[in-house]
């Protein structure tokens, strides 16, 4: 799901409205939604749970209006709804990183200048050599890897998945990027 603009005040105004017609008990429960949206965003090994959880407030706002007269019920379910879509959203391989059913050496090769131009330019080395090791092997061998890295960092196995997941959000629009110039 792409990002979405935050809402004008206005609209935050009537969210909150929407949240709980007293004000000080509206912000509340925003904070309180909004914790625990970031903190299952989290569990889940989400890049940015912070993002996600705003990105979920601000597609309710979008609905504010409709939502104000017509929605029955408490108002925390809708914006776990939201975010269980956002999140199912995340999931969907990216075009751009996703491996390619079928090779086509020509589509591989400008994939593979791509990554390799945005390792060495948006990574450090140590970066570059976990995110390099991260997706080096296949099937089991791949899970003993992770494991090995994620003692080697000292570090737990989602934290790891977190820290690969953070690179990876960085290389995405240098790879998008470069791969637009190759088509001009």
């Amino acid at each position: 799901m792409s990002r979405r603009a935050p809402p004008n005040k206005e609209t935050f105004d009537k969210l909150l409205l929407w949240l709980n017609p007293d004000r000080e008990q509206a912000a509340k429960k925003y904070q309180t939604i909004q914790f625990r949206l970031i903190r299952i965003f989290a569990a889940k090994g989400c890049c940015d749970p912070e993002d996600l959880a705003d990105q979920s407030f601000n597609v309710a706002s979008l609905k504010v209006n409709w939502l104000l007269e017509n929605y029955v019920g408490d108002p925390a379910h809708y914006i776990y709804a939201i975010a269980k879509k956002i999140f199912l959203e995340q999931l969907k391989p990216n075009p751009v990183v996703a491996p390619l059913e079928q090779p086509d050496n020509t589509e591989l090769e400008r994939r593979s200048t791509c990554l390799d131009r945005c390792l060495n330019t948006v990574t450090s080395q140590d970066e570059r050599q976990l995110v390099i090791k991260y997706h080096a092997k296949d099937k089991q061998e791949k899970i003993r890897t992770r494991r090995k890295l994620a003692e080697e960092l000292g570090i737990t196995m989602n934290a790891l998945r977190i820290k690969v997941c953070h690179i990876q959000a960085r290389l995405r629009p240098c790879i998008q990027e470069c791969l637009e110039l190759l088509d001009e």
